[in-house]
């Protein structure tokens, strides 16, 4: 029997090194120049390892499997990540996030995010990023407790650029921007400076691990640095907030022509909104019991063990927050300043600003359906839209959501929304 297990195991040896010797690889990607096109997730992930700072990836792909989470850990990397020509790729993370369940079925982390990006200097732009286990895509250096401070390379997770992409169906926020609790107590500082997302869209995401409460559609929170922006960005229907800045201490963040719409509504995630509403049957949405907090901008935050009272500035300029579940314009417990110029807030049901602990700077036609639960900053002032206009305001707005269901539907970047009231 010995001799038997023996030979046994050598021909299973033999064997496993005869198949990786003669199981054919995947086809290389593409190099024209400075450009290197790619149509498969394992090419992209060898193109992202290997591409240097003035190249562009192109992905000329409908759908990528995405087996495992991308990471993008470069410096100052200089590289550009984008839909080729003619598509839309969808990086559908579903692979990844069924065996993240296997591994981790009852908390998810860092490391089941979708796209992990440590590095800075990276242009993403034109993709459909769903279906992660955790966070569409995270921006935030590293951190491992097993890994001693003086081998940690935490990266410089600065300067990206995210441009016309879609965060939907993931388990957590689609994008999060943050430092990491472990580094502030390491004593290294590192915080995600000057990071601007334009022309995205946040829908959908539903954290059903814990009810909903973490997935907002944008989270530019914790231990955040200096210089976030967002421009014609919409969050619409995520299980907790649209924008949250949760405990980012003094740092500031700027929104301008950001849509709000409907978040917090735990109907969505049970399928009853849609049915109620005569809308098609969203088979992609995760379906659960949802108990997200539903604010639109939620800019700060109390003093909480991850930092004292938020009191940074805010600018938004020309945004929108409607039919939230809580409220509109929200400072959480939040205090600092807040510069707003063409405001509207409508439908949202706690209230449309609550910013009373607020000191307005530049406060600037900021309009309201109702001033219902309503709580100007101080030394701000926050008008009622006349009876006669609400109306069309609200059919303004409602087309402008059922455009954009439409080419989400059909796998298209939404185009970016304005309106008549911020002219």
């Amino acid at each position: 029997m010995k001799k038997i297990k023996k030979s046994s195991s050598i021909i299973l040896v033999l064997t496993m090194v005869l198949g990786l010797l003669f199981t054919p690889f995947p086809k290389a990607f593409a190099a024209t120049g400075d450009v290197i096109t790619v149509t498969t997730f394992d090419q992209l992930k060898t193109a992202v390892s290997s591409a240097s700072s003035g190249q562009t990836i192109e992905i000329a792909a409908k759908v990528l499997d995405c087996t495992s989470q991308l990471v993008l850990d470069k410096i100052d990397s200089g590289i550009t990540i984008q839909a080729a020509s003619g598509y839309t790729p969808v990086l559908d993370f579903t692979s990844f996030r069924e065996a993240s369940k296997i591994l981790s079925p009852k908390a998810t982390g860092d490391g089941f995010a979708g796209i992990r990006v440590t590095g800075g200097s990276y242009t993403i732009k034109g993709l459909i990023i769903q279906k992660a286990y955790d966070n569409g895509m995270l921006i935030k250096p590293n951190y491992s407790a097993t890994v001693p401070v003086s081998q940690l390379v935490p990266g410089k997770p600065d300067n990206n650029t995210i441009i016309d992409c879609v965060f939907r169906y993931n388990g957590d926020a689609g994008l999060q921007i943050s430092g990491s609790e472990g580094l502030e107590t390491a004593g290294i500082h590192v915080r995600p400076n000057n990071n601007h997302v334009i022309g995205s869209v946040a829908y959908r995401n539903f954290d059903v691990l814990t009810s909903g409460g973490n997935a907002d559609g944008f989270a530019a929170k914790l231990y955040l640095g200096t210089g976030t922006i967002f421009s014609h960005c919409i969050s619409a229907e995520n299980s907790d907030d649209a924008w949250d800045s949760f405990a980012i201490g003094s740092s500031d963040v700027t929104y301008q022509y950001c849509v709000a719409y409907h978040c917090g509504d735990p109907a969505i995630f049970s399928g009853a909104y849609d049915k109620a509403n005569g809308l098609p049957v969203d088979t992609n949405m995760t379906v659960g019991k949802a108990k997200g907090n539903g604010n639109g901008f939620k800019m700060g935050s109390g003093s909480s063990k991850y930092g004292t009272q938020t009191n940074g500035v805010r600018n938004l300029n020309n945004c929108l927050a409607f039919d939230n579940i809580a409220k509109g314009f929200d400072e959480n417990n939040g205090a600092g300043t807040i510069n707003l110029t063409n405001g509207m807030g409508l439908g949202n049901k706690k209230g449309d600003y609550v910013l009373d602990l607020m000191t307005s700077g530049i406060f600037l036609n900021a309009q309201a359906f109702s001033e219902k639960n309503s709580k100007a900053p101080i030394g701000g002032n926050v008008s009622i839209v006349e009876t006669a206009k609400q109306a069309s305001i609200r059919t303004e707005v409602d087309n402008a959501i059922s455009n954009m269901r439409q080419q989400l539907a059909s796998n298209q970047i939404p185009t970016y929304m304005n309106f008549s009231f911020w002219n």
